[in-house]
């Protein structure tokens, strides 16, 4: 089988499942395991893919993601291709995704066994009883978008008993948005308990946490890993990990410092 995978997070689950050698085309931006992607040729970007390599590769199978991936190139390649388009959402979203991945590749008991350890993990997470609170994520700068209510970012922190404070409506974007534009002022207003600052798809630092504590004077602001928090799949394991970390310093923990987790997974 020829695989061209055009989501990073998908990219990494494959190799987990012991399907590096099937892959025949990532994009740019699939970094991990960055020592497995060494060789693999490399097909534009998630949102601007080289459909004309694409078709030199001769894929069987082409994975693609519904928020990572523009809707024209997916059907592009759709009607030349066999191209699966996932979507997580939550947890058990990210679970069912590596099953998935394993049957359409013929890697069935792999995708299980991650899938197993995901679903135990988020068991044991929601086996604790929590203390609700209010947070904001932060995904871009100028204007400033937040992760919404409905993506696998709010999924993720809502296992830890988060509650989102963005808005189902984009304050001054499109209604419903996943990732609806705020201004300072309107997030001042929602009062987030919580705020979190990844280093991507936008790489916020230190000056950007030092702005939004200032802003937020009562709120915690934390620099995260952006890719623990938001690729999905096997990945998931060291997003837990990684808030299991930041809750267990309490209710100020880490809040004026970088959290991330260690190795993979």
């Amino acid at each position: 089988m020829r695989i061209v995978s055009l989501c990073p997070s998908i990219t990494e689950t494959l190799v987990a499942l012991g399907l590096r050698e099937m892959l025949v085309g990532v994009t740019r931006y699939c970094i991990h395991p960055s020592e497995s992607l060494v060789g693999i040729p490399r097909v534009g970007g998630t949102k601007n893919p080289d459909l004309e390599m694409i078709r030199t590769l001769r894929p069987d199978l082409v994975f693609a993601n519904a928020e990572e991936n523009r809707r024209a190139d997916v059907e592009a390649l759709s009607a030349e291709f066999r191209v699966d388009v996932s979507h997580p959402r939550d947890l058990s979203d990210a679970a069912e995704l590596t099953r998935r991945l394993g049957r359409l590749t013929g890697r069935g008991g792999e995708g299980e066994a991650w899938a197993h350890r995901i679903e135990e993990r988020l068991a044991a997470v929601r086996s604790v009883s929590r203390p609700p609170f209010r947070f904001a994520y932060l995904v871009w700068k100028d204007p400033w978008m937040l992760a919404g209510r409905g993506t696998y970012i709010d999924g993720l922190l809502s296992a830890f008993a988060g509650v989102n404070v963005a808005p189902e409506a984009g304050m001054e974007g499109p209604a419903r948005t996943a990732y609806p534009v705020v201004s300072e002022e309107a997030l001042a207003v929602l009062a987030p308990e919580r705020l979190f600052l990844p280093d991507e798809p936008y790489r916020f630092g230190e000056d950007h946490r030092r702005h939004w504590q200032a802003l937020l004077p009562g709120a915690a602001v934390h620099l995260v890993s952006g890719d623990d928090l938001c690729w999905h799949g096997v990945r998931t394991l060291r997003g837990l990990d990684l808030l299991e970390r930041l809750f267990a310093g309490g209710a100020e923990g880490a809040a004026e410092g970088s959290v991330t987790t260690g190795s993979s997974s």
